[in-house]
């Protein structure tokens, strides 16, 4: 059972995912969509960074989450450089926390002189 906060919040996320995804690449100024795709399975809560370009891109990402609960808290940092050919979804960075924690997901894109927050996050349908 989720946390009823991220209840909330997913519940909120899934109804704008287009809107969201799109919404973010516009407003910054850029052709491609990012976001945080969440998943629930077994008890646990699967936070995955997405990225997509109609045009090959490369640049850096850093996906970090900080989470707590009953079993504790837990402060995770991923990130790297990247490469996306045109039209293809890829993950950057994807991690798996108790589904009753508080999450906070931090989720930055640099592409092209430019960071782009992808902190967003949707329910995958």
């Amino acid at each position: 059972m989720l946390h009823p906060f991220i209840q909330a919040t997913l519940a909120a996320a899934a109804a704008i995912t287009a809107v969201g995804f799109a919404a973010n690449a516009n407003a910054a100024g850029s052709d491609f969509a990012c976001g945080v795709i969440s998943t629930t399975q077994g008890g646990m809560l699967a936070l995955e960074g997405t990225l997509k370009s109609p045009t090959a891109l490369s640049g850096e990402y850093r996906f970090a989450l900080k989470s707590a609960g009953g079993g504790g808290s837990t402060n995770i940092s991923q990130g790297g450089q990247f490469s996306a050919a045109p039209n293809a979804e890829i993950s950057l960075g994807q991690v798996m926390v108790n589904a009753g924690s508080n999450v906070s997901v931090d989720f930055t894109v640099t592409a092209n002189g430019k960071t782009f927050d992808c902190s967003q996050t949707a329910a995958r349908t």
